[in-house]
């Protein structure tokens, strides 16, 4: 294209805007006509600030987060300049310790160092908490009231800033504005992303209406007519009645921070290559706009150095490195560049030995721009990472060993599909460059070095067949954002692209004082309340209250990180979402405790597979993945990856002997805030739904042979939980000891805690005998004594509730996938038999009860549900029969009547009572329990005479209990009598007879 390519691109751009169809060198390529110059701090063209030092601080012995923090708090606290700047928070030459976070929450302020270079500043990120070592954003996350909104009322083209609208009224120059462009149904079925196949594709692969909206945040900067005109364009062609105008920014944002100057260092095990238990992000930015990264560089992180959120706009990242990243190869790891927001600019960036070096995320609303970047020894390709990021231009960018895409990227990423519209590499060179054009958008690679592809892919024109000496040739202007920042603002604009070294610091320059620091340390006590779980009478209490009235539940496999859509999957605590935070991502722990109230309690057990690709299931047959390009959210696992071989998920083996910390420290994290709150952390140790049922349910498990290190012994293929389950196996015994073991020392000394053993438990007893054996040794050794909550088959639950020696271990039982139907039959799963619950259920409707059934799953249902008689009788026997023991999940159906009995039979003496049906057969209203001396308890739940199956042998005394009282009326029951019939008094309402020799 030469030096007259710059020509044909505007005239290409400007017949695009009008409509028309073109004929040029490019092939007809109809380019979007955007000026990405508006990405940048401020819009673009401004030099970022130099202001002088505020205060000085100087690293101490052992961890200094306190004294960058007093430092901040105390610039925080200046007022801000016209311009809304406070002040510098200036980092003296030397190794700073950070075992926590720099967090700045405040606008106006800077973090500065003495340079990036060996002799600067260095900030060493200590501990193991995947945390971002420096965070900047709002400390609530706030987001404006919803504004009253105005239909865009004609078209606008791709890289129009002129908005038409009905009326204008109410609306001034200078006003912020949102324009949202939603993703709606037609349009993604126009984009062919209501197609995805496999298993459930419409709420895991599809994109969902709403879940792609485009927004973008503007200033009104000049009103014509009914038009209004704003201050950067739009990246997306908008239909009349397409998008809507709202008065007002999409979120509240911090202005004029930055960070610069500075060498961040993750601290990581140098004996783990790949250990990730160390800070994953260096700086994560979110709802902050004209602010800047500026000369800072990082070694050692998992992830991000810069880590731009979907709130971020008008940032610029400049004169930036990441090198030496320690993590798996893995998704979501060595994402060094990342931005989902708008009007960012990456200048001059660099990395190495990442995976996704350069990377726009999902629906970011351009403009953005990287520019003069680099990236070495790559992994992975660069690019557009998620769905549908618009106005991205690549300027000038290299990826070598990677590609550089803007494509469609299909299931990846649980759904990505088209990841780029209107967008642009220009004069990029990678090893692979593929581009290609989804419907209605336009994608391109002009001047790129590489092997093209794609249909977005464009040639030199002047290459001819048998000469290709054109080929791939650099295209005139150099780059086009600085092209099309000249031509916007002039040559001076440029100076703002030009690099700067720290400035000196003066020697007059205040310096932190100890004082200002004990203040800062003093002002972050607090009063730490407690709410402790008790067990009292058979009932969990807390502040004399019920403490489990509530459960708060997740979806052990379900998850998004789509923002839109992650709210509907609710909390779950160890679920991890690389870079986001909120309900169905990583939950915000003390927002969720702060939600609950007394009587709620947090049921957690850990999730069924780590990442999302094996929620197909076996529609694809569940193969080892070719690579670890896991989809997040990741559904974190107790056991920790040891760095060495390749499991099936493409990530490194599990090791058994060690086990995760950001997962047992969100646990413990939780179960302080549980106690604070007044609420439960109802924790169970296991998932057997990955040890059955389907072989995608397994084959990532840690204990499967080919993803461990240790030798368990497990099959290959599903059915797994007889073995896994068979501590008879040395090493399988040793490494489920140690891992209860460690369970208990990491919560220990939190009293908000109740232990259980598996949602689905369909096991043999002698691991459960195995369980609490063990947890009595950990109790007796370290003098600590736990709630333990005992759900398994019902069988298994008896014969631990008769064990004189174990029962004394148990302080709750749940009625696990048990019921008496509602003829007074007893249905019962179970264990042992190597099935799953759900693979027993089913047979709780006979054919009978099937017969002439329009819809089985609805008798089943009914018969689950059963009735209020019949679910009286299960939490009667077993709060009869262990008086002390909470029950799970089941309640008190008839008070009035257990207050009665419990006055008129001792709870030794109820506790002696088994089911019985020699005298009763048990039916829907009535059943009976016997005693080792011969009595004999009825219960008639309806209040009708009773009929003896067999009439008693004996002469039988009754006496009477009801609602009322106990009726002292005492009748003889002679021999041979098979009918017993109320006094008059209780007859119709529910009674019980207590019949003796």
């Amino acid at each position: 294209m030469g030096r007259w390519g710059w020509a044909v691109l505007a005239a290409c751009w400007m017949a695009t805007a009008a409509g028309a169809q073109t004929s040029d060198s490019l092939s007809g390529w109809r380019a979007p006509p955007i000026d990405f110059s508006h990405a940048g701090y401020r819009g673009g063209g401004v030099p970022l600030p130099h202001a002088p030092a505020t205060i000085l601080v100087a690293p101490g012995p052992g961890d200094d987060t306190d004294r960058v923090m007093a430092a901040v708090r105390i610039v925080e606290g200046l007022p801000a300049s016209e311009e809304g700047q406070r002040g510098v928070v200036q980092l003296d030459a030397g190794e700073f310790q950070i075992a926590g976070q720099i967090r700045l929450g405040v606008g106006g302020v800077v973090l500065r160092g003495a340079g990036s270079d060996g002799a600067g500043t260095r900030l060493i990120a200590t501990g193991h908490d995947r945390r971002a070592l420096i965070r900047i954003d709002t400390p609530t996350r706030e987001t404006p009231g919803a504004a009253d909104g105005r239909q865009v009322a004609g078209a606008v083209p791709v890289g129009s800033s002129r908005i038409p609208l009905a009326t204008v009224e109410g609306l001034s120059v200078g006003d912020s504005i949102v324009v949202r462009r939603p993703s709606t149904a037609a349009w993604i079925a126009s984009l062919g992303m209501d197609a995805f196949v496999g298993w459930r594709p419409e709420g895991r692969l599809n994109w969902t209406p709403g879940s792609r909206d485009i927004v973008w945040d503007r200033r009104i900067v000049a009103i014509d007519g009914a038009a209004v005109t704003l201050d950067a364009p739009l990246t997306m062609a908008i239909g009349a009645g397409e998008a809507v105008l709202s008065p007002g920014p999409s979120a509240i944002r911090l202005r004029e921070t930055g960070v610069e100057h500075l060498r961040l260092i993750s601290q990581s095990d140098p004996a783990r290559p790949s250990d990730e238990d160390h800070s994953w992000f260096g700086i994560a930015i979110d709802s902050v706009e004209d602010s800047w990264v500026r000369d800072v560089a990082a070694e050692g992180f998992v992830s991000s150095v810069v880590d731009l959120g979907a709130a971020s706009r008008r940032i610029t990242v400049q004169d930036v490195s990441g090198s030496a990243p320690v993590s798996e190869l893995g998704g979501l790891r060595r994402r060094v560049f990342y931005s989902a927001g708008q009007q960012t600019l990456f200048v001059r960036c660099r990395s190495r030995d990442g995976i996704h070096d350069f990377g726009l995320g999902h629906a970011a609303a351009g403009p953005n721009v990287l520019l003069d970047c680099l990236s070495e020894d790559a992994n992975g390709d660069s690019g557009t990472l998620e769905s549908w990021a618009t106005g991205a231009l690549f300027d000038s960018v290299k990826v070598r060993g990677g590609a550089l895409n803007l494509t469609h990227r299909g299931r990846d990423g649980q759904g990505v599909g088209w990841s780029a519209a209107n967008s642009v590499l220009w004069n990029c060179e990678a090893t692979d460059v593929e581009v290609r054009n989804p419907p209605g958008a336009a994608n391109a690679a002009i001047g790129c070095r590489g092997e093209l592809t794609g249909d977005g892919a464009l040639e030199d024109s002047r290459v001819v067949p048998g000469r290709d000496f054109h080929r791939a040739q650099p295209q005139t202007p150099a780059s086009l954002y600085r092209a099309q920042l000249e031509a916007r603002l002039g040559s001076a604009a440029l100076a703002a692209l030009a690099p700067s070294p720290a400035p000196a610091v003066p020697a007059s320059t205040p310096k932190l004082s100890g004082a200002a620091l004990a203040a800062y340390v003093e002002s972050r006590r607090v009063a730490v309340e407690s709410h402790p779980l008790k067990l009292v009478d058979g009932q969990f209490v807390i502040d004399g209250q019920p403490a489990l009235q509530r459960p708060i539940g997740f979806s052990f496999f379900q998850a998004q990180m789509v923002p839109a859509l992650a709210p509907a999957v609710g909390p779950a605590l160890t679920r991890f979402a690389p870079g986001l935070e909120g309900i169905g991502l990583t939950d915000d722990l003390e927002q969720l405790a702060n939600s609950l109230n007394t009587g709620d309690y947090v049921i957690h057990n850990y999730g069924l597979w780590y990442d999302r690709r094996r929620v197909d299931h076996d529609f694809y047959g569940s193969p080892m993945h070719r690579t670890g390009e896991v989809w997040g959210p990741f559904m974190e696992l107790p056991w920790a990856r040891s760095g060495e071989g390749r499991a099936w998920d493409g990530l490194s083996k599990y090791d058994l002997t060690r086990f995760n910390p950001w997962f047992f420290d969100r646990l413990s994290t939780f179960a302080d805030l549980a106690e604070q709150r007044g609420i439960v952390l109802y924790h169970k140790l296991y998932m057997q739904h990955w040890l059955l049922e389907s072989r995608a349910h397994y084959v990532d498990f840690p204990w499967r042979p080919v993803n461990a290190l240790q030798a368990t012994g497990m099959p290959d293929e599903v059915p797994a939980s007889e073995t896994f389950w068979d501590v008879s196996d040395p090493v399988r015994r040793d490494l489920h000891r140690l891992y209860i073991r460690h369970t208990l020392d990491a919560l220990k000394g939190r009293s908000n805690v109740i232990y259980g053993l598996d949602p689905e438990y369909t096991g043999p007893l002698p691991f459960v005998q195995f369980w609490l054996d063990t947890i009595a040794e950990w109790e007796r050794e370290t003098g600590q004594s736990v709630q333990v909550a005992l759900e398994v088959p019902k069988a298994g639950m008896d014969s631990i509730l008769d064990d004189p020696v174990r029962s004394r271990t148990v302080d709750a039982i749940g009625f696990h996938h048990w019921v008496y139907r509602p003829d007074g039959a007893l249905f019962a799963i179970e264990g042992g038999l190597n099935k799953a619950p759900r693979q027993q259920v089913d047979a709780i409707a006979t054919a009978d009860d099937l017969a002439g059934a329009t819809d089985p799953g609805a008798v089943r249902r009914a018969l689950w549900r059963s009735t209020p008689a019949m679910q009286y009788r299960a939490w009667r026997e077993y709060r009869d029969r262990a008086p002390g023991v909470a029950i799970i999940g089941a309640e008190d159906g008839f008070p009035d009547l257990s207050r009665q009995i419990e006055t008129a039979l001792s709870a030794e003496y109820r506790a002696t009572l088994r089911p019985a049906s020699s005298l009763l057969r048990p039916t829907g209203t009535a059943w009976a329990l016997s005693t080792p001396d011969g009595a004999t308890l009825i219960f008639s739940m309806d209040g009708q005479p009773l009929v003896f199956d067999q009439a008693p042998g004996t002469t039988l005394t009754a006496r009477w209990i009801s609602e009322a009282g106990a009726v002292e009326q005492t009748e003889t029951v002679a021999p041979g009598q098979t009918r017993l019939s109320p006094p008059a008094p209780i007859a119709g309402r529910p009674w019980a007879v207590l019949l003796r020799p």
